[in-house]
């Protein structure tokens, strides 16, 4: 089962990746957010009001998943490769040190760890290191703008 669901994804087009990892990190905010709710919190996004709306689409949606980008996928990921770390680990610590900068709380953590794992797997699925810096970004751009979206048009 895992051999078969790896060979598909290995089969598919980078743009068909980059869409279900765009999905699933819809799906992961919704659990964490289902399951925040059930304890009486919330996902805490970190929203800030003190920000014009221009600010925040600025910093949410363009400069937000650019540095991160460049910080957790292309940084990490690129300097365990050369250390020849397994991709494996590159993975979990560029998803570790990625929600380590979202500690709004419990379950913020626990989402963009999940997160930063899909986005971590893109990256590493890319074919060069510029197609996977740029689909990441791509995929991580198109979910913070629409969350950005979500937030200011449908609170």
């Amino acid at each position: 089962m895992i051999l078969k669901i790896k060979e598909t994804i290995k089969n598919l087009h980078q743009w068909q990746l980059a869409l279900i990892v765009i999905i699933l990190n819809f799906l992961n905010s919704y659990i964490f957010y289902v399951i925040a709710k059930l304890f009486n919190s919330d996902l805490g996004r970190g929203f800030n009001e003190n920000y014009t709306i221009n600010e925040k689409l600025v910093l949410f949606v363009i400069v937000g998943p650019l540095l991160e980008t460049v910080l957790f996928q292309y940084a990490v990921i690129e300097i365990c490769k050369s250390g020849k770390m397994a991709l494996k680990y590159c993975c979990l610590l560029s998803a570790l040190v990625f929600a380590s900068t979202h500690l709004y709380n419990v379950f913020y953590f626990l989402f963009a760890f999940v997160a930063g794992m899909l986005l971590a797997i893109l990256y590493v699925k890319g074919r060069s290191v510029k197609n996977a810096f740029l689909l990441t970004l791509i995929a991580h751009t198109i979910y913070n703008g629409i969350i950005f979206i979500m937030n200011v048009y449908f609170p």
